[in-house]
């Protein structure tokens, strides 16, 4: 740091001034630091305008000159004024290192402040520790800091367990919730024990039904009308339901999200047990064991309070300034806030909440950590990063412990895991006016220990998964190639193998050793020199080499969607049994005349034969015309066997699960129909 002092003595000696005696540390510090307390004292409105600049230039550049500088500063002003400070300095320099440091606010004045000078637009720089207690880079947030947090010790001697995040059943012979991490379960809109389905329809009620034989009888519901307005999804614990949704209390309420916990021991009368709701909309949710993680994105600032609220849905109270954090560059007035509970007791059980300044938009879930992400964009560089917070779980004991930042966007949940205490995340950038794709390894303290970047110009990331110490990744422009990337080196990951095909899946799912499924979409030429999508593509790859990953078989299913091309909790999987099911949905249109009705070419209109069979087919169009949906149920091995592509008669189907050898489809109504399938 003594460079940057002798550098601005140089600019002294440089026109022939000579640098004053008083440009000593000692002497510096203390003009500063009277400075700094004159103009605490002082009423805003009567600091001279000046000193507001200073104010404000000082905070961009002093993290930057180091303490030497900042000291320096304060004799060069004392020399030649403001003005002159700024033309020896220069422009504030580029500021685009990640910093790994959490603030911990100490007061809701200093959550004020932040919050009003995002919303006014004025920009700062990090929020960090200078390493002396004292918040740098901001000049409204005086007196000292809380010390950053570490990420927990033992952190590195933990792991997910991810690669055995496969397909998942049980002895008792029903389906389970399709899930990114082993135990680690996820709210659904349809959940069974093997004897009731729970099921969410678009009247957000939760339909409960006794199955049994191929027949489902509704023995209750659960109104989205009573203590939640809006249903979102459930989980399922022995004799609980617990449902996620938002609540509206009172007319003109902003509203909240939460949870309801009921008792369900007499399925035909669930009763409600208690609640617990927090402010903003519901990013999303897990729950471990005996706890409930929930993360909502709360925007404020503009309304009536600056602070997040959480509790029991009509007694909430404030949250402390203490318990919430500031991420380095917070980009957004809003919060992620955070709560653990309990819900295996029958009364309001024990919870924690903490909120931390900044958006979000996935998260990264397993038994010991919980990653969030938001994007981050640099207008100084024009780069778009996403940036990642992490907070350690232990049951009820959540704690925002670390952040760092990586280049590009990551695609959704499936693009980050942690393994041995390393966390992995896959990102696609730009470079030069091209998307490339990255996979950035970082170590228990988030800083980056190895990646791999710059793969696959001019395509992006569509799907991701890790298994082990592998990580498999579609990207897709015009063909769609599966790289499998070795991560046994943290240090050094890096391409192992890849293999082209037609088309992109979006979901992969291991079948078994040494096989991999993708779900995903078939495209075909546009006639325009691009592609479109053209249907439900299937693939099966052989990884059994990971040097020479191969493509088995592959299937394609004309003008089809499925849910499951999108939510990985459409997928079905009956391990026991080696099948899958998604809902699907057909939409064919007119093109069906062309087929049917050929008229001559060059004729210059049609015979009255052929108007006569056009009207006959719009009156009674063949079964291949309009809308069809249904359940696509199928298994593999070396190739995909037998399909069963069984239709029913309902508009659009949103899950299935099995009991026993029965398959139940529902439908948005919460209607019921159950088959066996002929595979």
């Amino acid at each position: 740091m003594s460079k940057d002092r002798d550098y601005i003595k140089g600019l002294f000696d440089s026109d022939g001034i000579s640098a004053p005696e008083s440009l000593s540390e000692e002497n510096m510090l203390a003009m500063l630091e009277a400075a700094e307390e004159k103009q605490a004292e002082a009423p805003a409105e009567k600091q001279p305008s000046d000193e507001k600049k200073f104010e404000k230039k000082r905070a961009l550049w002093r993290p930057y000159i180091g303490r030497w500088a900042a000291v320096a500063a304060a004799a060069v002003i004392a020399l030649f004024g403001i003005s002159g400070l700024f033309d020896i300095i220069g422009p504030t320099p580029d500021t685009s290192a990640v910093g790994d440091e959490l603030y911990t606010f100490r007061n809701e004045r200093e959550i004020n402040k932040v919050l009003k000078s995002m919303d006014t637009g004025i920009t700062f720089g990090n929020l960090r520790s200078n390493g002396g207690g004292r918040l740098v880079e901001y000049e409204v947030l005086d007196g000292d800091t809380a010390a950053p947090e570490s990420a927990p010790a033992d952190s590195a001697a933990k792991d997910t367990g991810s690669e055995a995040a496969s397909p998942v059943s049980d002895a008792s012979g029903h389906s389970e919730t399709y899930l990114q991490v082993e135990d680690v379960d996820e709210a659904d809109i349809v959940k069974t024990d093997g004897k009731y389905i729970y099921y969410v329809n678009t009247d957000r009620e939760v339909v409960i039904l006794e199955a049994k034989d191929g027949k489902a009888k509704k023995l209750s519901t659960i109104g989205s009308n009573g203590v939640e307005n809006y249903i979102h999804d459930i989980y399922l614990k022995g004799d609980k339901l617990i449902t996620v949704g938002t609540f509206y209390r009172n007319d003109g309420d902003e509203g909240s999200s939460g949870i309801v916990v009921y008792d369900i021991s007499d399925r035909s009368d669930p009763k409600y047990l208690y609640d617990f709701s927090q402010t903003g909309d519901i990013l999303s949710s897990r729950m471990v064991g005996d706890y409930v993680y929930l993360v909502t994105n709360d925007w404020v600032y503009k309304g009536k309070r600056s602070m997040p609220l959480y509790g029991p849905s009509d007694s909430p109270v404030s949250l402390k300034a203490s318990d919430i954090c500031c991420m380095p560059e917070p980009h957004s007035t809003s919060y992620i806030v955070l709560s653990a509970i309990d819900v295996s007791s029958v009364k309001q059980g024990k919870s924690m909440t903490r909120a931390i300044l900044g958006a979000s938009d996935e998260i990264y879930c397993n038994d010991h950590n919980l990653y969030i992400t938001s994007a981050e964009y640099d207008s100084d560089t024009y780069t778009y990063y996403t940036r990642i917070v992490r907070a350690a779980l232990d049951g009820a004991n959540v704690k925002f412990d670390g952040t760092a930042r990586v280049r590009g966007y990551a695609v959704n949940q499936f693009a980050m895991d942690e393994r041995d205490g390393y966390f992995r995340i896959a990102t696609t950038s730009e470079r030069d006016g091209m998307d490339v794709n990255n996979l950035f390894v970082l170590d228990s303290k988030l800083k980056e220990t190895g990646n791999v970047t710059g793969f696959a110009r001019n395509e992006s990331i569509k799907s991701v998964r890790y298994f082990g110490d592998k990580a498999y990744v579609i990207t897709y422009e015009a063909i769609d190639p599966l790289f499998i990337i070795d991560l046994s080196d943290p240090s050094n990951p890096k391409i192992e193998g890849e293999v082209m095909i037609d088309g992109f899946s979006t979901l992969l799912v291991p079948v078994s050793e040494g096989r991999l499924l993708g779900i995903g979409h078939a495209t075909g030429d546009n006639g325009y020199g691009g592609e479109f999508e053209n249907g439900l593509k299937l693939v099966l790859f052989d990884i059994s080499d990971p040097s020479q990953p191969k493509v088995l078989d592959s299937k394609e299913f004309e003008d089809m969607s499925s849910l499951a091309q999108n939510d990985h909790h459409a997928l079905t999987v009956n391990k026991d049994a080696g099948w899958f099911a998604i809902p699907y949905d057909v939409y064919r249109y007119e093109d069906w005349l062309e087929d049917d009705v050929i008229i001559e070419e060059g004729a210059e209109e049609s015979s009255d034969d052929d108007e006569e069979e056009i009207e006959a087919l719009i009156d009674d169009p063949p079964v291949e015309y309009g809308h069809e949906a249904g359940i696509l149920v199928f298994k593999t091995g070396d190739k995909f066997g037998k399909m069963d592509q069984h239709r029913i008669d309902a508009s659009q189907l949103f899950r299935s699960v099995y009991i026993g050898d029965w398959i139940y489809a529902l439908d948005e109504h919460g209607e019921v129909y159950s088959f066996k399938p002929a595979i």
